[in-house]
């Protein structure tokens, strides 16, 4: 069942990414043909746009983290047993098609982890797993703010992610879950090639990260 749903997710990101693809074409010939030259979004500018991040924890991180590190940390505690858990990070890889100057559709893959052992009263190593997720989710992103440099954007995410929980002891398990996030707000910096970013967001992203990217 779960591998099903990720196969459908899978093909429903691949037709996103055609249709994305399309539409921008459409708009192009649509944007080349109009006489009103009151926008500023130039059309000779590159479409395509790749960015990578790295951030903090995630809303949704934060809260499944916290309750997990409770209930463990009591557990542990009342066995005599210290719990050390690190946060891995969160990471981003985001793609995206310029449809005009204040719309870009695409697609957001983001990975968060966190490592914990478990000592003994001793201080000896009696056990450490990874607990992470995955999360694959189209996007639409809408800018309200278009300068040459400078762009403020928010966005809505949706899809599907997976958590994993690998146990050194033997035993791991995975599973999917609905995945959604939103960017209440986002700066771009740069020119027409390249740029930084800065974002908030409340969902399986990053809560404040910062990153960089390509158009092309």
């Amino acid at each position: 069942m779960k591998t099903k749903a990720i196969i459908t997710a899978i093909a429903f990101l691949m037709l996103s990414a055609l249709s994305f693809n399309a539409l921008g074409q459409e708009t192009i010939y649509l944007e080349a043909d109009s006489s009103d030259n009151s926008s500023s979004f130039n059309i000779d500018a590159p479409r395509n746009e790749i960015s990578a991040s790295i951030g903090t924890v995630s809303a949704f991180g934060g809260l499944f983290d916290f309750f997990k590190l409770v209930i463990e940390g009591v557990g542990n505690g009342l066995a005599g047993n210290r719990t050390d858990t690190k946060f891995i990070g969160t990471y981003g890889l985001d793609y995206y098609y310029q449809v005009n100057k204040w719309f870009r559709p695409g697609i957001k893959v983001v990975y968060e982890g966190l490592t914990t052992s478990i000592y003994d009263s001793t201080d000896v190593l009696i056990n450490h797993y990874n607990t992470s997720t995955l999360s694959v989710m189209p996007s639409v992103q809408f800018s309200y703010l278009n300068k040459k440099y400078v762009k403020l954007y928010s966005g809505i995410d949706m899809g599907v992610g997976t958590i994993f929980d690998d146990n050194k002891k033997g035993s791991s398990s995975s599973s999917a879950f609905f995945a959604f996030n939103i960017t209440p707000i986002g700066i771009r910096v740069g020119n027409d090639n390249i740029f930084g970013l800065v974002e908030t967001n409340i969902g399986m992203d990053a809560t404040i990260k910062a990153g960089f990217g390509a158009r092309f």
